[in-house]
């Protein structure tokens, strides 16, 4: 840059800070910030760089992490409008080139979610607006003003720890909440604080004091309201106000204005304020748009780390789930009626993890004053805040240091155990839907009453959600808020991405607004600006529940008699389906250890030291729990049952093949009885191989991929995969998407690999460009956890498998036939990529079982792989599926990542398919969606399952 050319930018950026209009109009005004990302000067110099810009402009820089920097202007202050910011966006467009920055952003108001306020007299009517948001209030409920509580049944979780002698209610429990404020109201009164503090700037910083400013975007009193459902303490019987946690304490922290449009970098310092001072629960009933390299973002993750619980509202009233509760890390919670129906202003989609009550739910008023009303409010802001307080009645009644630990020994965060518990535990009310609302409403009794395990038995590889790309978050974003690829590069997204984002919101709110972004935009999106699309039409969710530990030690007793007739010539038919029930002895367990031991394998060194440790791990525990299985009336425990698992993985009766080049070695050491039959169908086994891809993200990989999905339709081309395997990938990964009629439309992000087998770089990808939902999607029993994928271009120039002449079929060809789901043909196998079992420190008896099974598989996880079995349970005959019977269940080494595999029978060459395997426990049974609820389910679909 020439010395003419700098000064001149110098002398524009002076020029920009005075045309903005910025200056403070009263002292409460919060400072003007700018976002600066990878400035090119450290703090010092770009200090000095800003003093000669600014000249007399008082500005305050400061480090916000290892690659950005906040700027503050303490004179000046965005005006609290959601209109075109020119000016500011100008300015920062001045500096990034001035500091040689990759982005210099203004953290202005941007548009968020709105929230109903009070009804203040004069001001203007927000009620009806957006229409179709808000609801009137119900006069029922007034004669029910603990509906919430007793919805989400918090009561009888309070009793049950009382009953217990455990601390109750969110005894010393610290919520803390970034918001508006609070104020001094009697449903707050006695709710002891654990420090108040001020991170927006417009007051000292140890104070929340709520200016109660009113206005038509201004929410006084917002913060009261909400953390008034969490923290609000019971007085009398006649009380018609408590809140979920009455016992905990209260942090309350002023991070915004409004939460019609608030800015990010208040509450980000917030949520790092928050948990540096002891907070335990961090609950945000606020919603919107984020910045790009999202400073929110990173705080939540810091939070997460230190095992504080994170949670934030869907949103209201603009159809998609909103930042902060669309970052993976965050929780993210949807609102319900009194019937346990969807509030009609609740955002929805596959963000959202669980739902709470937020219509009419009974809450502090602040107006009209006197400051000690309340009345009925609407939003997901109250949702979050009543699973604030549910959440500190768990930490309470467990203690946090035991959660922490138990997390801990579970591979988890405290926040990742809580979200599956509660996502296991929670209610699921008639035409629940599970695709856009969560898995369900929670439940605190069954959330306090649940074995820390729950939850774990979706069988989708337990990968950590990937942070996507600044540009490729605002890219998902936009897709999803317009309906059409943005088709914009990287830079540009990252410059006005959240502008237009902002804008895309404001056009929800209000059709006829028109921001003037729509030069920045072309393609599609030109076209389409502002136009939603309807969200799909699908219904119902579930989520599964541990199986009885009786039926896991029935199961395992089978199977080692299965292994012990099959070892000494029975046939797999006659052994399979309980036939055989002579158990072996211990020392014949222990001889083929020996055996397996004595076969070559080409470990190394090192790997064949862990692997014959791994064994003689199963010989010692595994010969006590053989013993112990032989008594029908034995309780086994966990490191016995854990052993005996082992145990029926290495001695040939419930082996995992490895699939090499279509086929699978029926000399492998754990073939056990299976490798005669698996070599008569050695043809029939490579056709259904090739038809079987992994499911990943763009560029995925064995340590990066989500599930299985079979091909059912060449003409399409179409692929079966289960529902909860396209759920986890939209959480999980940079995907490119926007609703349908029918499902998804898929613009980037998501393929499938067709080989994927160990010992090869081959690969034959294809990507996915539309999901189709059948009628009861949902996750779990009870409902059809499937989904058809319809691929768009190879990505390696080949065709789709078999694609070789000589195959018998070029389709997985699926049959309602009933006697194969009612064990008439009880020997079967599914073909899918098991990732490795979670590893753990010293949970089952001082041994990482996870580690033992590891070995037994060689270390190769998430390729290929074949697993025969026996059919173990008829079609309604477990509990949650005793009324939609959809399912059957059987005995097969699965793991998790074996989702979306398909079941077919072992009889004979060329039987079809029969059931798609969707769930499973870590050694517990598996089970599979039959022929027949999958052609139930996509019946009117516009696809036809094959």
């Amino acid at each position: 840059m020439t010395l003419h050319t700098e000064l001149l930018l110098l002398a524009t950026t002076a020029r920009l800070i005075g045309d903005l209009e910025t200056n403070r109009t009263s002292p409460s005004g919060p400072p003007a910030r700018y976002l600066i990302i990878r400035p090119q000067a450290d703090l010092p110099e770009a200090r000095q760089k800003l003093a000669l810009i600014f000249g007399s402009e008082p500005f305050e820089l400061s480090s916000l992490d290892a690659e950005s920097l906040v700027l503050e202007f303490p004179n000046r202050s965005f005006p609290l409008s959601t209109g075109e910011p020119t000016a500011a966006q100008h300015l920062g467009a001045k500096l990034r080139d001035s500091l040689d920055a990759l982005l210099v952003e203004p953290d202005l108001p941007r548009a968020a979610a709105p929230v109903m306020p009070d009804r203040v007299p004069g001001l203007e009517s927000v009620d009806d607006f957006p229409p179709g948001c808000w609801v009137g209030e119900e006069a029922d409920l007034n004669d029910r003003p603990l509906w919430a509580l007793d919805a989400l049944k918090v009561r009888e979780a309070w009793r049950l720890s009382q009953r217990l002698a455990r601390p109750a209610m969110g005894s010393g429990i610290i919520i803390a909440q970034p918001d508006t404020g609070i104020t001094a109201h009697v449903e707050l009164a006695g709710v002891p604080l654990a420090g108040a503090f001020n991170t927006l700037g417009d007051g000292p910083p140890n104070s929340a004091a709520d200016p109660l400013d009113t206005g038509f975007a201004l929410n006084p009193g917002h913060g009261s309201a909400t953390m008034s459902v969490a923290v609000s303490r019971s007085r009398d019987e006649a009380d018609r106000m408590v809140g979920t946690a009455p016992l905990a304490s209260h942090m309350p922290i002023r991070a915004l204005r409004s939460v019609w449009a608030h800015e990010e970098l208040p509450i980000a310092r917030a949520v790092d304020l928050a948990v540096e001072k002891g907070a335990h629960v961090i609950t945000m009933s606020l919603g919107g748009v984020a910045l790009p390299f999202s400073p929110l973002r990173a705080a939540i993750r810091r939070a997460v780390a230190k095992q504080v619980i994170v949670m934030a509202a869907a949103g209201n009233c603009v159809g998609i789930v909103v930042y902060p509760a669309r970052f993976a890390e965050c929780i993210a919670v949807g609102g319900t009626d009194q019937r346990g129906g969807k509030w009609p202003g609740s955002c929805a989609g596959a963000a959202v993890d669980i739902s709470a009550p937020g219509q009419n739910v009974l809450r502090a008023s602040v107006e009209p004053r006197p400051q000690g009303s309340i009345g009925q409010g609407q939003g997901t802001s109250f949702a979050v805040a009543l699973l604030s307080g549910v959440a500190a009645c768990w930490l309470a009644h467990h203690g946090r240091g035991r959660l922490i630990a138990e997390a801990h020994a579970r591979g988890e965060t405290l926040q990742t155990m809580f979200r599956r518990l509660v996502r296991a535990t929670a209610h699921r009310p008639a035409g629940w839907d599970g695709t856009r609302m969560g898995a369900g409403i929670a439940d605190a009794e069954a959330l306090l009453k649940a074995p820390f395990d729950l939850g774990i038995e979706t069988e989708s590889p337990a990968f950590e959600a990937e942070l996507r790309a600044p540009a490729d978050e605002m890219r998902a974003f936009i897709t999803e808020l317009a309906g059409a690829d943005p088709e914009l590069d990287d830079d540009a997204l990252l410059r006005h991405g959240s502008a237009i984002g902002a804008a895309l919101l404001s056009l929800r709110l209000d059709p006829a607004a028109t921001p003037e972004l729509v030069s920045a935009l072309k393609g599609p999106l030109a076209q389409r600006f502002g136009r939603a699309l309807a969200g799909p039409s699908v219904r119902l969710a579930d989520s599964d529940v541990l199986a009885a530990q009786a039926e896991r030690t029935d199961r395992l007793r089978r199977s080692v008699a299965f292994g012990k007739a099959t070892a000494a010539g029975d046939s797999i038919e006659s052994a399979a389906g309980g036939g055989a029930t002579v158990m072996p002895e211990a020392g014949e367990l222990s001889a083929k250890l020996d055996q397996l031991l004595a076969k070559p394998d080409n470990r190394s060194p090192g790997s064949r030291a862990d692997f014959e440790k791994a064994v003689e791990l199963i010989r010692l525990h595994g010969t006590r729990g053989i013993e112990k299985l032989a008594d029908p009336g034995t309780i086994l425990l966990p490191a016995e049952l854990a052993a005996a698992e082992a145990v029926i993985k290495a001695d040939g009766s419930r082996p995992s093949f490895l699939i090499r080049d279509g086929k699978i070695d029926p000399n492998d050491p754990f073939a056990g009885s299976w490798g005669e039959r698996l070599l008569a169908l050695r043809d029939d086994i490579e056709t259904r191989a090739a038809m079987c891809g992994r499911i990943q993200p763009t560029r995925g990989h064995a340590n990066r991929y989500c599930g299985t999905g079979a091909l059912v339709d060449p003409s399409g081309p179409w692929v079966l995969s289960n529902f909860h395997v396209i759920q986890q990938a939209l959480r999980s990964y940079p995907l490119f998407q926007f609703p349908t009629e029918r499902g998804l439309r898929i613009t980037g992000g998501l393929e499938i690999d067709f080989a994927a087998e160990t010992d090869t770089t081959a690969t034959n990808r294809w990507t996915i460009e539309e999901a189709v939902f059948p009628n009861g999607a949902g996750e779990g029993f009870g409902y059809i956890d499937a989904v058809l994928l319809r691929l768009g271009r190879s990505l390696d120039s080949k065709p789709l498998p078999p694609g070789e002449p000589g195959h018998t079929s070029d389709r997985f060809v699926f049959s309602p036939i009933q006697g194969f789901v009612t064990g008439e043909m009880p020997v079967l196998a599914l073909i899918g990529f098991p990732n490795r079992p979670p590893q753990s420190s010293g949970t089952e008896g001082g041994i990482d079982w996870g580690w033992v099974v590891g070995q037994l598989f060689g270390g190769r996880f998430g390729v290929k792989r074949l697993a025969p079995g026996e059919f173990y349970r008829t079609i309604g005959s477990h509990p949650k599926d005793a009324e939609t019977r959809y399912t059957f269940g059987y005995d097969a080494t699965t793991m998790k990542g074996s989702s979306g595999s398909p079941t077919f029978s072992l009889s004979e060459a060329g039987s079809p398919a029969f059931g798609l395997h969707f769930a499973g426990y870590d050694n517990e049974s598996n089970f599979a969606l039959t022929t027949a609820a999958l052609q139930r389910g996509f019946e009117g679909r516009g696809v036809a399952f094959p």
